[in-house]
Parts: C-alpha cells; structure tokens; sequence
C-alpha cells in the first residue's frame, strides 16, 4: 500500500510529495470547497459591502484554502509522528471528510498509538494560539479576518478531534486506554467504536435537538451540517465496532489450532526417500524453508521414477515472506498480515530456529467461520 502503484488508482490530485509521502486532494473536497464558499460569501458580502459580490466570494474561497491547509498540518503531523515510531506512511489525503493519513500500524503499541494520534491536534491548537496572537496586532481588513479564521478553524479542528470517540483522534486514545488496561487492541477499538457512535447522537443533539428545544427555528446550512457530521461519525465507529468485533473472533484462535504439521526435507532428495504420513516442506542448506511439494504431485510420480526423481523437481517455490517466525503459541492476529505481505495462501512457520508446520488460509477461515 505504498501510495499507489500498478493497478492502483490515484486517490485524487496529488499536490506534493513530501519526504517521500505523497499528498492528495481528494475530487470530493471541491464539494466541500463549494459548500464554504456558498455559505461565507453571502455573510461577506452583508458585512463588507465595500468588498462588492466578486471579492466576498473570493473571501470565501481563500477560507475554503484556510480550511484545507488547517487539515493537512492537521495530517502532516499524525505522518511525521508516525514516521517518529517507525510507521510506515503510505499517504495523506484531503477530502469532503477532512483528511486521513494512511499507516501501518500492524506493529504499533498502546503508546505510540495514542501519541500519534494526539500530534493532529496539537498542532492545530499550536496554530490557533499563533492566529490568536497574531490577529491582535493586525489592523482591520480581510488579512486580519483571514488570520482570525485560521485561529478560528485551527482551535475548532483540534477540540473536534478530540472527542473521545472514532473515527476522532480522542477515539483512537481511548482504543489506546482500553488496549493498555485489557491487553486487547481489538476489545479497545470496540469501545472506542461505540463511544463514536456516542459522539454521533451527541452531534446531532447539537445540532438539531438543543435548537429545536429552545423553541428556535432551524437553518438548513447549520442542521445540513449537523446532519452530514454526524453521518460520517456514524459510520466511522459502525465500522469500528465490526472490525473490533472481527478481530476478537480472531484473537480468541491460536497459531497452534490451524496449523499443520510437516516434515523438512532437502531439495536433492529422491521422491522414493520421502517419509509418509506428513507434508513435506523444501528446506535449504541453513533449513529455511523455500518450497512445498503436494501430495498430489507425489502421488503422479509413476512406478520406478520414485527412485530418480528428485524432490525439487515436483516442490513448488514459495516467496521468502512466507517463512513466519512467530510463538504457536500466540494469537492468529499477529500471523494475518503475514498473508498479505507473502501473496500467498500458505505460511511456513518457525519459532526458534525449528520448522513447526504450516499455516493454510482455508484452515484460517475455516477455524473463523467457527466462531
């Protein structure tokens, strides 16, 4: 997942690279642009008449810019956080939802996990507290309503995220909590899960309930909003909760419940010679595995052939990824990446210099779909 590659479409215009990172504008985020830009310059025009039609809009245009430059520092920092603790960064995206930055976090730790998300809303807060102090020294004018803005997006931006509940960063610390205090990431991200979806009604209260109590009357643009943030924490934390519960299934199995035993044997060893009962794997001269023969190609090795027909002539080649060094131990969770890193169905596992067998993902599913 390294940003896009062959077969891979781009997640929209890509407006730098950044030490090795590649930024995009996501095509949605012109929807959101538009939507700024609809609202702010009408209320522009009304206070600034001087400005005329033309300049208000392009007033809300420039806030549209503000908007999205708070996201990406807002983005930037989760990246360069990341990158602090060894994370892979494969992308940063700005789109109708705010942003995202893509990691691999397979490796992270409660820690970590938390610090990296807290960076995004440090440093929007940094930047409010420098529009703060900036806007009081400026005379009036569109720079100084533009800086008041970038104070003023900044200080919302962090506050917002903050929220204790995904797919916010505040989320992403309280999964952090939970999986410090129960030792499950996946126990951690189901709360934080629902604590979104806590969040979400809270939002739309907000929004809609606490105006519509005061007797007020609602304006389509700020309960549209509502409406359209709440939506979108919704399904963050549904979608959360399902890879939460997804992933507890998968803690619950062990490596030593779907794996099958095998047998080493050498490349230039004969068919004849193979022992029965258990699948042979191909291992080199330092006993790293590299191929797997199938019984199906013993068994179609005719009559006398056996005896001159060497093994690596019917083993079938296996990529180096797909030796797993990993304790039997311990949960199926920390052995599923391993099968998107090889590109294939099979792993070899070793645990102490030993080959203990292999990992197959028909064994994988089939010990999942009992759960």
């Amino acid at each position: 997942m390294a940003g896009t590659g062959p077969g891979q479409r781009a997640p929209g215009i890509r407006l730098a690279t950044i030490g090795g990172v590649p930024v995009y504008l996501g095509p949605s985020w012109l929807i959101l642009a538009a939507v700024i830009v609809t609202l702010i310059g009408p209320q522009v025009a009304a206070s600034r008449p001087d400005l005329g039609t033309g300049r208000a809009y392009a007033v809300g245009l420039a806030y549209a810019v503000v908007l999205l430059l708070a996201v990406l520092v807002h983005e930037a920092a989760h990246a360069v956080s990341a990158r602090a603790f060894g994370f892979p960064v494969h992308r940063v995206v700005a789109d109708l939802w705010g942003g995202h930055t893509a990691l691999d976090v397979t490796k992270a730790r409660p820690g970590a996990s938390a610090l990296v998300a807290v960076a995004g809303p440090a440093a929007n807060a940094a930047l409010w507290l420098l529009g703060t102090t900036l806007v009081d020294s400026m005379e009036g004018g569109v720079p100084r309503f533009l800086v008041n803005r970038v104070g003023y997006v900044n200080g919302m931006l962090a506050l917002f995220n903050l929220l204790p509940g995904l797919p916010l960063d505040g989320g992403q610390i309280v999964e952090a909590l939970v999986w410090r205090v129960t030792g499950s990431r996946a126990r951690g991200r189901t709360v934080a899960g629902y604590a979104g979806i806590a969040v979400a009604v809270g939002v739309l209260w907000w929004f809609i309930g606490r105006p519509l109590r005061a007797g007020e009357e609602l304006s389509l643009g700020y309960s549209g909003w509502g409406l359209l943030i709440a939506f979108f924490l919704w399904q963050g934390a549904r979608q959360a909760i399902g890879w939460g519960r997804a992933t507890t299934a998968i803690e619950s199995v062990r490596i030593l419940d779907v794996l099958t035993p095998v047998v080493a044997v050498r490349s230039d060893a004969m068919v004849a010679d193979l022992p029965t009962g258990l699948p042979p794997v191909v291992v080199d001269a330092s006993g790293t595995p590299v191929a797997l023969v199938d019984p199906a190609a013993v068994a179609a090795v005719p009559g006398e052939a056996v005896r001159h027909t060497p093994v690596s002539a019917i083993a079938v080649p296996q990529p180096a990824a797909w030796v797993v060094d990993e304790d039997p131990n311990g949960s199926l969770a920390g052995l599923l990446p391993a099968f998107g890193a090889a590109g294939v169905g099979v792993l070899a596992l070793v645990h102490r210099g030993r080959l203990l067998g292999v990992v197959t993902a028909s064994r994988v599913q089939e010990a999942l779909g009992r759960r």
